[in-house]
């Protein structure tokens, strides 16, 4: 009788997940199993949703449904690894709400997986677990709260609510606020079809700090103001958000931390992002609630993890939250965990058993990190962020060199690279 498959558990069906268990499947998983009777392995993906969002679009697509096909922005993901059998993948519709490192076990809340989709609660057991699962924001309209049709539900919605406001409130002076708005601005206030009216929108984007994008050099702060003015958004520096509250008449109430309450049509909240890493126990996270993975090799290490426990992408204390550190970094956690999965199976071995590999090159290898995309082994901290703001321009910058607006078009504001979207689904490259 066949010996049940070691699980590679990976939590979290986004860009980072989707990654992980693409490049084991194609890569990892028929360079293990060295010698006869040794372990064979399985990619358990578990996700709320069984699509992913190509939430890159999410500014544009908050805009109008007319800009952004949603076929296109909902990408399902069991289909992607239909060529793997059961064997090999298993994809579970369901949430994380408990981690026992001590049993190596997951406790997973939600749908099950292919075969039986009753919901439920059920207990896992891993040999191998990678987080993955990514952080929320507080607008549902820029990551998955929950599963794709919750998501596109709040879209559709808000899209009826935008026909009708007249005024705006958009808090956060970062790259979303700063590109929602720009993309809304364009949209109804510089509407390039005359026989297609649009009501002017009054559009307010709140700071909290001296200046927009506090991240990146001062002059790209200065061009994305300039070009958010130019389209009739009004500007407003060093007022914070305290609390906000819907009105029964639809309106929303902004308390800010000047004493002042601002009523508005619409609010967007672009104020950044919380890990989704409550499920975890405190062993696992940093003070600010993220996984504490080491910056060299993305193994999580602490009193009762144990042995072959990794964190990726934005839940990773390492993490920049942009979308190149989840690509960079799958090739580092992917050697790191196929040192650590034939480390154990040589230890596994009889003395009759022929190895592959030279046990202590292979030792020394797993506790070594992969340097491929460091210098002195350290992650690069050059940036790349674009924000498309006008039609056909806005301000960026790429490994930390500014770039005029029609760069950022050409590389991003054309069309939001939607058709990526099937690729980071389909190969787990986007």
């Amino acid at each position: 009788m066949p010996r049940k498959p070691l699980d590679v558990v990976v939590l979290g069906g986004s860009f980072a997940g989707l990654s992980v268990a693409h490049h084991f499947l194609d890569n990892i998983i028929h360079q293990l199993s060295t010698f006869e009777g040794a372990p064979t392995y399985r990619i358990v993906l578990v996700s709320p949703s069984t699509h992913l969002y190509w939430n890159i679009c999410a500014p544009r697509a908050a805009v109008s449904p007319h800009l952004i096909n949603e076929e296109a922005v909902f990408v399902p993901i069991e289909p992607a690894f239909s060529r793997h059998p059961f064997t090999e993948f298993n994809f579970m519709q369901g949430s994380a709400v408990v981690v026992d490192a001590s049993a190596r076990k997951v406790k997973i809340d939600g749908r099950s997986n292919t075969h039986n989709r009753n919901s439920g609660t059920q207990t896992i057991s891993y040999h191998a677990l990678i987080i993955a699962t990514g952080t929320s924001s507080h607008s549902p309209l820029f990551k998955l709260h929950g599963t794709h049709e919750d998501t596109l539900t709040e879209l559709r919605q808000f899209h009826q609510k935008l026909e009708s406001a007249r005024s705006i409130m958009i808090v956060g002076g970062g790259p979303s606020g700063v590109e929602t708005a720009g993309q809304l601005a364009t949209y109804y206030n510089r509407a390039s079809n005359p026989r297609v009216p649009r009501t002017p929108k009054t559009i307010t984007l709140l700071s909290g700090g001296q200046r927009l994008l506090s991240r990146l050099p001062m002059a790209v702060s200065n061009k994305a103001e300039t070009k958010l003015e130019k389209l009739g958004v009004h500007v407003v520096h060093q007022v914070r958000e305290l609390s906000h509250m819907q009105n029964p008449n639809g309106t929303a109430s902004t308390i800010l931390n000047s004493d002042m309450t601002v009523t508005s049509d619409l609010l967007i909240s672009a104020t950044g992002v919380t890990p989704n890493t409550t499920f975890l126990p405190k062993a696992f996270l940093n003070e600010d609630g993220y996984i504490t993975a080491d910056r060299e090799t993305l193994r999580v290490y602490g009193q009762g993890i144990g042995d072959r426990v990794y964190a990726i992408g934005d839940c990773a204390s390492y993490s920049r939250k942009y979308l190149a550190d989840v690509y960079e970094a799958v090739p580092i956690l992917m050697k790191n965990l196929h040192n650590d999965l034939l480390s154990h199976e040589y230890r596994l071995q009889t003395t009759t058993a022929t190895p592959n590999m030279n046990i202590k090159t292979l030792a020394k290898s797993a506790s070594e990190p992969l340097l491929g995309m460091r210098e002195g082994g350290r992650w690069e901290d050059k940036e790349t962020v674009l924000m498309p703001i006008t039609r056909f321009g806005g301000t960026g910058v790429v490994r930390g060199w500014r770039v005029p607006g029609w760069v950022v078009y050409v590389l991003k504001g054309r069309d939001y690279a939607v058709s990526k979207a099937r690729s980071a689904v389909e190969r787990g490259r986007g």
